[in-house]
């Protein structure tokens, strides 16, 4: 994959034996593009074998590391599509994903395998590879007689030199992203090679980027910033640093690690951000190699932003990109000195090269004046075909048309986009329209505060406003007054909260992002 000329998503083919002799994956088990480019040739040759025909899907439940990296580029290479599970995710959402996505082949390990002990597998299912020793000392898993267990390595042995020919074009599956339904129930996101090569694409045309560059991959492959680090960090014959699941929120060893490796390009979420400045892991001397940090997923406090700032040096960029996963990134905004100044978080920007974007209101009319706000309806080669399984839901006609209702509020300020939250964490009090983001962007404000978060409750029979937050360490945590007189100034009287509860830490979902069902459902820490 070279600028320019990306129509499907792979490991980069016909490189000189001094590329090949490049890093490509670093951590505990370097490997450089010759070894990744066999062991995956292996892999997809097996796989071209194992499974029927091109769309296939492959589901991978491991540990961050080399291999489930190898398995996921393998099943590109076969022309099938990579399902990506979080390794710590539970055996009953796995169970759910497999039945829903119907997979062929499942790389996994021992120990979660036996979480899948007495569960229904699919009836899809013909092979699962475990990596691994071949003899493992556990109890052995009773799986149906049509379904093939191997160890990796055997798995591997006397493979076809190439996988067999599978064309793929820029239409057909690469990944389903599996996310969470508002039913509960994990719903898979259909992602084509058009639309993580558009991305790709963009991302190689706007960072300078190249071999000498080493990218950190932080967020689990089932999350869709992951595309990123993994498909931009290829295309531009760069080093990946995948960070393991254990170092993922250890601040130390993210810092360590950034060093350590000389990471270049950072994307994450602004929460992992925030812990690694609030920690005081990230210092001058860990980030002097940093060029590019960028992050996405929810709203960077400008507080925060600029404690971020302070620790990175003179010339790195800072990168706000938005989307939901039915578009990857579709907005970006580069982040400038005057930003910095803001009151508010920094804007999400203009369109991504192949992305147009649309505000409308609530009748589908266009939103033309300056700072009125409005739903962002997004359009393009970015956005993804739909969701699997469920081509008859309203969406579906939406995304066949290549259309996505992002659910998300925007005004247009001087030519850039500038969220405003959720259509779904509108709410209406006292009869006045509120969006519980602009009382956490405020609560944020207050200085003994960390993190907070907002969600309505059911107090004395009224719907009122309850705030979840994190105090700062060795200050006063402020009571529920004195929260009142802070948002007082900031705020409307309709806007102020009514109850105030203290945590150790916000419940964060397996993405980093807040998880506000939790909060509703009481399953918070409490302080110590």
């Amino acid at each position: 994959m070279r600028k320019g000329d990306i129509s499907v998503i792979r490991l980069p083919r016909g490189l000189s034996d001094a590329e090949l002799a490049r890093t490509a994956l670093t951590g505990d088990d370097p490997v450089s593009y010759g070894e990744l480019t066999r062991r995956v040739d292996a892999l997809a040759g097996r796989l071209g074998e194992v499974t029927a025909g091109p769309g296939e899907r492959v589901a991978v439940w491991l540990g961050k590391g080399t291999r489930y990296v190898t398995a996921v580029l393998a099943a590109l290479e076969a022309g099938c599509v990579y399902v990506p599970l979080d390794g710590a995710q539970p055996a009953g959402r796995v169970t759910t994903i497999l039945g829903d996505s119907g997979p062929t082949v499942l790389f996994t390990d021992h120990g979660r395998l036996r979480q899948l002990a007495g569960a229904e597998l699919p009836a899809s299912l013909r092979a699962i590879v475990l990596t691994g020793p071949a003899e493992d000392p556990g109890e052995p898993v009773r799986t149906p007689a049509t379904v093939a267990v191997h160890s990796w390595s055997a798995f591997t042995a006397d493979a076809p030199d190439r996988p067999a020919g599978r064309g793929r074009t820029p239409d057909d599956l690469a990944a389903l992203l599996y996310t969470s339904g508002s039913t509960g129930t994990p719903k898979g996101v259909k992602i084509s090679h058009r639309n993580l090569a558009n991305f790709v694409g963009w991302a190689l045309e706007e960072f300078e980027v190249g071999p000498d560059d080493v990218f950190a991959n932080h967020a689990s492959f089932n999350f869709d910033l992951s595309t990123f680090d993994l498909f931009a960090a290829l295309a531009a014959r760069a080093t990946l640093w995948v960070v393991p699941d254990a170092a993922a929120k250890d601040v130390s060893a993210l810092a360590a690690g950034i060093r350590g490796h000389g990471v270049t390009v950072w994307y994450s979420v602004p929460s992992i951000l925030h812990l690694l400045t609030a920690s005081g892991a990230l210092t001058p001397a860990e980030t002097r190699s940093l060029r590019y940090v960028l992050f996405a997923g929810e709203v960077f406090p400008i507080g925060r932003l600029r404690a971020l700032r302070g620790v990175l040096p003179p010339d790195t960029a800072l990168y706000n990109l938005y989307g939901p996963t039915e578009t990857n990134v579709c907005t970006y905004h580069r982040a400038t000195p005057a930003d910095l100044e803001r009151e508010h978080p920094l804007p999400i920007g203009t369109p991504i090269k192949g992305a147009h974007v649309r505000v409308e209101d609530e009748h589908g009319e266009a939103v033309d004046a300056p700072g009125d706000p409005g739903e962002l309806v997004v359009s393009g080669e970015c956005v993804t075909p739909g969701y699997w399984g469920r081509e008859h839901e309203p969406a579906a006609a939406d995304h066949r048309s290549g259309r996505h209702r992002t659910g998300d509020l925007v005004t247009v300020e001087e030519g850039r986009l500038v969220y405003r939250g959720r259509k779904d964490r509108m709410v209406k009090l006292s009869g006045y329209r509120v969006e519980l983001g602009e009382i956490e962007a405020a609560v944020l404000r207050h200085p003994a505060v960390a993190d907070a978060a907002v969600i309505t409750a059911e107090t004395g029979g009224r719907t009122g406003i309850a705030v979840y937050y994190v105090p700062r360490e060795g200050v006063k945590p402020p009571n529920l007054l004195q929260l009142k007189q802070h948002c007082k100034a900031l705020l409307p009287p309709y806007m102020l909260p009514h109850s105030a509860t203290r945590l150790a830490r916000l419940p964060r979902n397996a993405n980093g992002k807040t998880d506000y069902r939790a909060l509703t459902e009481g399953a918070a820490e409490p302080p110590s």
